[in-house]
C-alpha cells in the first residue's frame, strides 16, 4: 500500500477505508456463506441421485442381458429402430453473480406410441428394457446438471475464500498498523506542542 504522510485527514480518510473493507468483508463472508449452503444441499442431492441412478443402471443392465439371452438379434434390431437425436437446453442461471450452467430436465422417457415402432412380433421385455434405459439416461442428464452448478460453486466459494483470507489476514492489518502508527506521530506531535505551549509561557515576561 503506498505510505501515506501521518496527517489528520489521511488518518480520517484511512479509517474511512478500513470501515469500507471491513463491511465488504462482511457481505463477502454472507456470500460464501449462502453459497456453502447451496453447495452442501447440492452435494446431498447429487449423492442421492448417484445412488439412484447406480441401481437404475444396475437393473437395466441385468434386464438387458436377460432380454439378449432369451430374444437375441431382435434386441439389437429393436434398439437400432427407436434409436434419435436428443437436443439438451442449457441456460444460464445467476446465483450471487456467477454464471450457472443449468440443464432443463427434459423428458426421455417414451410411450409405446411415440417410438414409433409396431408392437407386434415385440417381447414386453423388450419394450421395457428400453423404457428402464431411457430412465437412466434422464439420470445422466440431471446429474449432469447438478454436478456442473456443483462445480461452478466451488470454484466461486474457493475464489471467495482467498479474497477473504487476503483481507482478513493481509489488507486490514496493514491499514490498523498505518492507523496506529499515524495516531503515535499525531500524538507525539500534540505532546511536543503542549510541551512548546508550556515552556513558551513559563518564558512570557511577568511570569514567575
Amino acid at each position: 500500500m503506498e505510505k501515506l504522510a501521518p496527517t489528520r485527514q489521511n488518518l480520517l480518510g484511512l479509517r474511512v477505508q478500513y470501515a469500507v473493507i471491513k463491511k465488504g468483508l462482511e457481505l463477502l463472508k454472507s456470500k460464501r456463506e449462502a453459497l456453502m449452503k447451496e453447495f452442501f444441499g447440492i452435494v446431498e442431492e447429487s449423492v442421492r441421485m448417484r445412488a439412484e441412478f447406480t441401481g437404475l443402471l444396475n437393473k437395466a443392465q441385468r434386464d438387458l442381458e436377460i432380454a439378449r439371452a432369451l430374444h437375441g438379434p431382435a434386441v439389437e434390431s429393436f434398439a437400432h429402430a427407436v434409436k434419435r437425436d436428443v437436443t439438451i437446453d442449457i441456460t444460464v442461471e445467476n446465483i450471487w453473480g456467477l454464471n450457472v450452467p443449468s440443464i432443463a430436465e427434459t423428458a426421455l422417457t417414451r410411450t409405446l406410441e411415440a417410438r414409433d415402432v409396431s408392437i407386434r412380433g415385440e417381447s414386453a421385455m423388450v419394450f421395457g428394457v428400453a423404457r428402464e434405459f431411457e430412465v437412466v439416461a434422464d439420470f445422466i442428464v440431471k446429474i449432469a446438471s447438478k454436478e456442473a452448478r456443483l462445480q461452478r460453486v466451488g470454484e466461486m466459494i474457493k475464489a471467495d475464500t482467498r479474497k477473504i483470507n487476503a483481507i482478513g489476514e493481509i489488507m486490514m492489518p496493514s491499514m490498523r498498523r498505518r492507523v496506529k502508527s499515524i495516531e503515535r506521530v499525531l500524538e507525539e506531535r500534540e505532546r511536543e506542542e503542549v510541551f512548546r505551549l508550556k515552556r513558551y509561557k513559563a518564558r512570557r515576561p511577568g511570569r514567575g
